[in-house]
């Protein structure tokens, strides 16, 4: 039991320990330029020890493009919480979320008009965590659908519009980033991750970005990434309007398919809103299953 503790913003002497906690925040830390110091909280006991943090961040919803009159959009900030083994405590949990909710509010005043609800994701079957939020004020927003391939069945094989090709093509220079970018706005009407998370996704781990091509406009991406050594995911499925119902989704979804299955993988899992009716349909009949569920669950900051 943690007798005493303070809740600080983090310094960059806390790099170590904050990798020892989760070492994907120490890498946000120090290399991803959305990160904001006062975004992120430190439980620091009498020792000086840190015993957990806490992080917010701005989900791609945040400052979508053509929603400003839509006032019933909603605009993430989602928050990550790790402890240190056996130092999860709610008073201490209590503390790290009611300075996210703080932080959450000061935000909201920059953004007086914009819809802002604080959110994580949470598995379904994951009660205690899911408990303890419904508990203090938070609900539940959205519902994810998580969809699995078996790697082991065969791939089905869809023929392209005549003309589109899709291959492996790396984000690493200005002119690649900036086609993804607008691709993915034109695809998710103004919804997009950031030119920075852009950037920081191509560090993921086997991270491979299927791209489709009609000559030389890039038209749709699906990209993958290692979740287990078993696993990986198929996800960032789009395809700009002008090339939807073409068999261009197919034939990313399969690419990727079959590239997973050659590097010995031997599962593909995908997520979508629970309302997106037209991707579940489009995933289903190329042979993904239904794996689980995600909550969005969050709270609106008034």
């Amino acid at each position: 039991m943690v007798k005493e503790f303070m809740i600080r913003n983090p310094q960059d002497e806390d790099v170590e320990q904050i990798e020892g906690l989760n070492f994907v925040l120490k890498l946000l830390y120090l290399y991803h330029d959305d990160f904001n110091k006062k975004n992120m909280f430190c439980a620091v006991n009498g020792e000086g020890e840190i015993i957990a943090v806490a992080h917010l961040m701005e989900h791609d919803t945040f400052h979508a493009v053509r929603s400003d009159d839509n006032e019933n959009f909603i605009r993430y900030l989602t928050f990550e919480l790790a402890f240190e083994a056996d130092m999860e405590e709610d008073r201490v949990k209590d503390a790290l979320t009611e300075a996210l909710l703080r932080r959450s509010r000061e935000i909201k005043s920059e953004y007086p008009d914009k819809r802002i609800v604080m959110a994580q994701y949470i598995d379904t079957d994951n009660l205690q965590d899911l408990s303890y939020l419904l508990a203090r004020g938070f609900t539940i927003h959205d519902t994810i659908v998580v969809f699995k391939f078996d790697l082991s069945r065969d791939i089905p094989s869809y023929p392209l519009p005549e003309g589109v090709r899709v291959l492996p093509y790396a984000l690493d220079h200005n002119e690649a980033l900036e086609q993804y970018h607008q691709a993915e706005l034109a695809s998710f009407d103004g919804v997009a991750w950031s030119m920075n998370q852009l950037r920081w996704m191509q560090g993921a781990q086997e991270m491979v970005n299927y791209c489709a091509f009609s000559d030389s406009q890039f038209i749709g991406n699906t990209s993958t990434w290692r979740i287990t050594e078993e696993r990986s995911a198929t996800e960032n499925v789009f395809v700009i309007p002008d090339w939807q119902k073409k068999g261009v989704a197919r034939g990313l979804l399969c690419t990727a398919l079959n590239a997973l299955k050659e590097q010995g993988k031997t599962i593909a899992t995908l997520g979508t809103h629970g309302s997106n009716r037209k991707a579940i349909r489009l995933y289903t009949e190329i042979g993904y299953e239904l794996y689980g569920f995600r909550l969005t669950i969050g709270y609106e900051i008034d």
